[in-house]
């Protein structure tokens, strides 16, 4: 990919992500006025500030933990990155959180690639197996929690079982063979068999037990310090002064609430979850800690500001950070001249 195709690229994703803000506008105009906008927008004005900016602390200490979990795919595919850009890149996945299924993820290993001066298929596999174990984590974590409460637990595992059916197609290269056999005689394929054989050369390395394990010490920590989030706004939230104060929820019914919502929202594969999430959080809020409507309105709105709207922010910031590497180098230049002078 050259740096005129990644720019182009990047304004595609600008645009779906101004469209989908759009919508997200919309799905927070309808919570507010499902549950009484202007007693909403007062809940949400009359919060405790401090510990709302303790959601917001605790979502970016989880990205900071989640970024072991990426240097340690670097490392197990031997790709050396100084540690400034390896952050800065990992951080500027989070801007691609609206796109579907999170597949605009992808573009973040053209530019490791860049930097790393090695073949993009060579880094996929850390993007698609990152992404994959924030999503095996997050199903773990709320597997656990309805068990434990026994709550939602039929929900939570079809959508646990739904949302995680795709990712065999991208960490196992069986599908991959099938084609390969049913379209062997076909020169459509050519392209995609050698481009898929180097890829699953990386992913194998890392479609391993232990390295699934050793993830999974970096994603469920990270996943419980997501979910604090909402336990952080809750807090927030029931200070205000109509309300009065009132006891801080179990940090497990947190977790439940927090992490039904996501694997929910996870089935449709919608950009962000965009209005699945937010509807099962303010039914959930109800119906387990028997809030009224404007408060799981209110709670539901300052959480997704908090998590994805926060996440896609600071990953916008990083990735306008990431376009200078992609700048054309010395060599690049020496090379452009040569090639204009002849």
């Amino acid at each position: 990919m050259t740096a005129e195709e990644y720019k182009s690229t990047i304004n595609k994703v600008i645009t779906t992500v101004a469209l989908v803000f759009i919508v997200s506008a919309f799905v927070f105009i309808g919570i507010a006025i499902f549950g009484g906008i202007g007693q909403v927008v007062s809940t949400i004005l009359h919060s405790n500030l401090y510990l709302y900016a303790l959601a917001f602390a605790s979502v970016f200490l989880g990205y900071l933990v989640s970024f072991g979990k990426w240097a340690y795919f670097m490392r197990k595919l031997h790709v050396k990155v100084p540690l400034k850009k390896n952050l800065a890149v990992y951080l500027s996945l989070y801007s691609m959180d609206l796109t579907p299924g999170k597949i605009g993820r992808v573009v973040t290993a053209y530019t490791m690639s860049r930097i790393a001066k090695i073949k993009v298929f060579n880094v996929l596999p850390i993007v698609a197996m990152d992404t994959v174990t924030d999503f095996l984590g997050a199903a773990i974590v709320a597997l656990a929690a309805a068990i434990y409460f026994n709550q939602f637990l039929w929900i939570v595992v079809v959508a646990d079982l739904v949302s995680i059916f795709p990712a065999f197609f991208v960490i196992n290269d069986w599908f991959f063979r099938i084609l390969q056999k049913a379209f062997k005689k076909s020169s459509y394929l050519d392209m995609i068999t050698m481009y898929g054989e180097e890829y699953f050369s990386s992913q194998s390395k890392l479609n391993k037990p232990r390295v699934y394990l050793v993830s999974l010490m970096f994603t469920i920590p990270s996943a419980i310090l997501y979910s604090l989030a909402l336990y952080f706004v809750i807090m927030a939230v029931t200070q205000v002064p109509h309300i009065g104060a009132v006891a801080p929820p179990p940090l497990g019914h947190t977790v439940l609430i927090y992490y039904t919502a996501q694997v929910v929202g996870s089935m449709t594969s919608l950009p962000g979850n965009i209005g699945v999430t937010d509807g099962v959080l303010v039914a959930t809020l109800n119906s387990v800690l028997g809030f009224n409507n404007y408060t799981s309105s209110a709670i539901t709105i300052m959480t997704r500001i908090a998590t994805l709207w926060f996440g896609v922010l600071i990953g916008g910031a990083f990735l306008l950070y990431t376009f200078r590497y992609w700048n054309p180098t010395k060599h690049e230049l020496r090379r452009f001249r040569k090639n204009r002078n002849r």
